[in-house]
């Protein structure tokens, strides 16, 4: 139960950061009290109807309770709106419309003995009358995550593995619910980047001419204009980093090499375990091939447990710290939300891969291929 309502965390804090430099006292405090409500209260709430008891509630009492939860946002929201400013009460409204969809995935995860079509039948029931489909006008990042992690748990597939049952589901569903899925699934595989360029490309320029005057395309177009660095082939900016000697090292100090990547931090646990469990045999099949270069880079905020770690834990590879957490340029460039996460630079500083596979045999096979 944690690690679902820790969800409801990640969504408050991706969308306060966005204005939390620049955001007026009533944005803040809206914010930080609505926080509090959904950590002192909410989380209680959920628990009690669906995890302190031994059988799950019909798919109806828990949309009525979710109702109930949306009506207390909505008066907590009227408490503050008059102080926002426009950006901050649009934000304010997709957080909302965010968590609100999450609570949809509570559920899911919880009532396991749903069929596939029950399954299918409660997520687009709970949308409807939540009025969500309606009241959603711009699909952002937090909300199409929300999307893409329910339509995954509908299916019964693990949110962020690759996939084409979730593209695939999508497209034989109706209006209106079809256009919102499809915002939100192509925005979510932008911003993970689990597809190629090209094949984003290909299914933004499909939905355009599905939905010409859809209220999505701004937000999706942007997007997609905001990858155009991320294209195969495409220059990557030359990053400076800090090596464990305290010199500056550039990217382009490599160019006669291929990089293989590893974005990572010493509180990651998925991180450290790769290091554990696939690095080491990883390590050892390159070991001959001194064209690629294993980069580990650290994004912990200080450097002393970047280097504690290392010190313990020696590994071959070149190890720099980018430092500055999910705010690093490097994060930010390549639009890394989560990590590990992997990348490929071919010589001459040209992208191979924004989103590499992990240490392993794919990964060692896409390396050898290349010259």
């Amino acid at each position: 139960m944690i690690k679902k309502l820790s969800l409801f965390l990640f969504t408050f804090i991706s969308s306060f950061q966005i204005f939390a430099q620049n955001a007026s006292p009533a944005y803040l405090e809206y914010m930080k009290s609505l926080e509090n409500l959904i950590q002192n209260e909410l989380y209680s709430q959920v628990s009690e109807i669906l995890y302190d008891v031994e059988e799950v509630p019909d798919y109806q009492s828990y949309i009525n309770f979710c109702k109930e939860v949306d009506e207390k946002f909505n008066q907590h929201y009227g408490q503050y709106e008059k102080d926002m400013g426009d950006s901050e009460k649009k934000s304010a409204t997709q957080f909302s419309q965010a968590m609100m969809i999450q609570l949809a995935e509570l559920y899911l995860d919880r009532a396991q003995e749903m069929d596939l079509e029950e399954r299918k039948s409660f997520f687009k029931e709970y949308l409807s009358q939540l009025g969500l489909i309606e009241s959603i006008t711009e699909v952002n990042e937090d909300i199409s995550r929300s999307i893409s992690m329910n339509l995954h748990a509908v299916l019964g597939i693990p949110f962020g593995m690759p996939n084409t049952e979730v593209g695939n589901y999508v497209q034989t569903e109706s209006e209106p619910v079809k256009e919102l899925f499809q915002a939100a699934y192509l925005l979510n595989e932008m911003s993970m980047l689990t597809l190629s360029f090209g094949e984003i490309e290909k299914l933004a320029s499909n939905f355009k001419v599905s939905y010409p005057n859809s209220q999505h395309l701004t937000k999706l177009e942007s997007t997609l204009l905001s990858l155009e660095n991320l294209k195969e082939g495409a220059l990557v900016q030359d990053f400076n980093f800090v090596d464990l000697e305290g010199n500056s090292v550039s990217l382009s100090r490599f160019k006669d090499k291929i990089i293989y990547i590893d974005l990572w931090a010493s509180w990651c646990g998925p991180c450290i375990n790769t290091f554990r469990t696939k690095t080491p045999d990883f390590e050892r099949k390159l070991r001959d091939r001194e064209d690629v270069v294993l980069m580990y880079i650290s994004i912990d905020e200080k450097q002393e447990p970047w280097k504690n770690y290392l010190d313990k834990n020696p590994m071959r590879g070149v190890h720099l710290f980018a430092g500055k957490g999910f705010e690093a340029d490097i994060m930010k460039y390549f639009k890394v939300w989560g990590i590990p996460r992997y990348l490929i630079i071919g010589k001459d500083n040209k992208l191979i891969s924004p989103n590499a596979p992990r240490p392993g045999d794919e990964a060692y096979e896409l390396l050898i291929a290349l010259d």
